[in-house]
């Protein structure tokens, strides 16, 4: 079972957007066996597959926090997209940045999301991933996703505010895993709403390969941006089955290839 977090300290870099379409592309394998989790109060990744965060009576990552005892079976929304059954969901909540609040206080907060899935590891373990989307910010929820996954894959998109928020992440997270005794789990750096015609596509690119922070772990292909790929969030279907042939959808192809012989899926 491998474990991933989509990760930016910048808004609008299309995350949740990649997050959802290289999950799609890793349930063309029907050997998989996704979990999504949506760890964002605004919920962007329960809306892309399609259900209500509002909805106030289903059991989402809140509850998790809220009652460390609950079946996880009783978290799961099995089989939300009609091609991919294979792809399950743990939605987000509204209310999600309230119980951020709480946890401020609480001793051990860090590890919370950790124990609960190390204390269901028998359940969780009929999944061979189990993929996370995050707000931008490195609060208490999102540091107990960063702090459980192998693997934190950041998006950029091509701007110069995603660079510093790029490097903003990635030193404010080397001092947190300093203080939390783990490894630099940073594995990888996506390049989103890639534009080959913009100079600073390039540019930005040619940055990220001088920089020893990134140029080991970005990857390869980036993926262009599209009206497709928006349309996937309207549509509640990752772009490899709502338009395989389209050039995104080979792009998304080819990262999660990468990303498979890098060991990060």
């Amino acid at each position: 079972m491998k474990t991933i977090a989509f990760g930016t300290l910048k808004g609008g870099t299309g995350k949740t957007t990649t997050c959802f379409n290289l999950a799609g592309a890793l349930a063309q394998n029907p050997n998989n066996k996704i979990l999504l989790v949506d760890g964002d109060p605004q919920c962007n990744l329960t809306n892309d597959i399609g259900l209500d965060c509002s909805d106030m009576d289903r059991n989402n990552i809140r509850t998790i926090f809220d009652n460390k005892k609950i079946d996880p079976s009783e978290l799961i929304i099995s089989g939300v997209l009609e091609k991919q059954p294979n792809i399950d969901i743990i939605p987000s909540n509204i209310l999600l940045i309230k119980t951020e609040m709480l946890l401020v206080s609480v001793a051990g907060r860090e590890k919370l999301l950790a124990n609960y899935f190390k204390n269901n590891e028998e359940f969780f373990s009929q999944y061979t991933h189990i993929i996370f989307d995050t707000n931008p910010n490195l609060g208490v929820i999102n540091q107990n996703i960063f702090y459980f996954v192998d693997s934190i894959i950041l998006v950029s998109d091509v701007s110069l505010n995603a660079i510093q928020g790029a490097e903003l992440f990635s030193f404010l997270w080397e001092e947190n895993i300093e203080t939390l005794g783990i490894e630099n789990n940073i594995k990888a750096l996506v390049i989103n709403n890639f534009d080959k015609r913009i100079n600073l596509a390039k540019d930005l690119q040619d940055y990220y390969l001088s920089e020893d922070e990134f140029k080991d772990i970005l990857v390869e292909t980036p993926i262009p941006g599209s009206v497709a790929m928006k349309d996937t969030s309207l549509n509640h279907e990752p772009i490899v089955t709502l338009q395989p042939q389209h050039q995104a959808a080979i792009a998304i192809r080819k990262v999660i290839k990468e990303l498979i012989s890098r060991e990060v899926f």
